[in-house]
């Protein structure tokens, strides 16, 4: 029987999944199709029981859902648990678990696909305060940086985030929370937005990068478009700077392992970011 996956969320039809995970079931040889499901949330009990009774062998969520999901599942991992949400549902064990693979798919592009590697001394900075930064900063954290300053537009956000790591951080690992317009300076080394500001090319973000180092990686979570306004501003001051493709396909790489066994290699993972860049085009 053929195993049937999806990603759910309202709306869906923006989601780029399918075109990852049916790339890697299609080079694997799996018996199995992944497809887009918008559904409501009264439908998500129902969704988590196929999956228990293996009808279903899981599913990514995607917004409004990833929050709430919490609820529905038997078990939650530590990266859901740190993240406060769930974008991977699995069943292992009798159990349906959920999981979180942003931040791992994060902390996987920077390593593998943009030789980036967080270190003791490593200054970071993340605008946003939401649920993508709640993932990003779960496993930032466990890189034990120097410093993660959190910026945002409501500042008491940003200092419910910092509280809410504050138990799971290194006593070496500094937190600052700072409002929107704070300009970064030549000691930060990793900028990541975790904001949707730029998708589509709108309500791009205002942010000052004149004092900030040409060693510095500019990392925005957006990939639609290709190059973001973010990304346009670095390269007028030639910084070196990528889009979420790298991570969108390394935390897809993750939920595969959850569901198949399979960690896809990394020579398949950068032919789905080319197919990605091609479909954007």
């Amino acid at each position: 029987m053929k195993s049937k996956l999806f990603v759910i969320g309202k709306p869906i039809k923006h989601s780029r999944s399918p075109i990852i995970h049916n790339f890697w079931i299609e080079k694997y040889s799996l018996n199995a199709s992944y497809n887009k499901l918008e559904i409501n949330q009264t439908e998500i009990k129902d969704l988590v029981q196929e999956v228990r009774e293996d009808k279903i062998r899981g599913f990514n969520v995607t917004i409004p859902y990833k929050k709430v999901m919490i609820d529905f599942v038997d078990e939650v991992e530590e990266s859901a648990h740190r993240s406060k949400a769930i974008n991977t549902v699995y069943k292992a064990k009798d159990k349906v678990i959920g999981a979180n693979t942003d931040g791992i798919g994060f902390i996987a592009s920077l390593n593998k696909d943009l030789n980036f590697h967080i270190t003791s001394n490593t200054n970071v900075m993340c605008i946003g305060a939401g649920g993508a930064a709640y993932g990003i900063v779960s496993s930032l954290v466990e890189c034990n940086p120097k410093i993660i300053k959190i910026i945002n537009r409501t500042q008491s956000l940003g200092i419910d985030l910092m509280q809410h790591f504050s138990k799971f951080v290194s006593s070496k690992t500094l937190f600052e929370v700072y409002p929107i317009g704070y300009k970064p300076d030549n000691n930060v080394d990793l900028i990541v937005n975790c904001t949707s500001c730029g998708m589509n090319g709108k309500d791009p973000l205002d942010i000052e990068l004149g004092s900030v180092s040409k060693k510095t990686l500019v990392y925005d979570i957006v990939y639609e478009p290709c190059q973001t306004p973010l990304m346009k501003t670095a390269d007028k001051k030639e910084i070196q700077n990528t889009n979420g493709f790298f991570m969108l396909a390394r935390q897809a790489a993750e939920s595969f392992y959850k569901w198949f066994g399979i960690m896809p290699k990394d020579s398949h993972v950068n032919e789905v970011i080319r197919i990605l860049k091609k479909y954007n085009d």
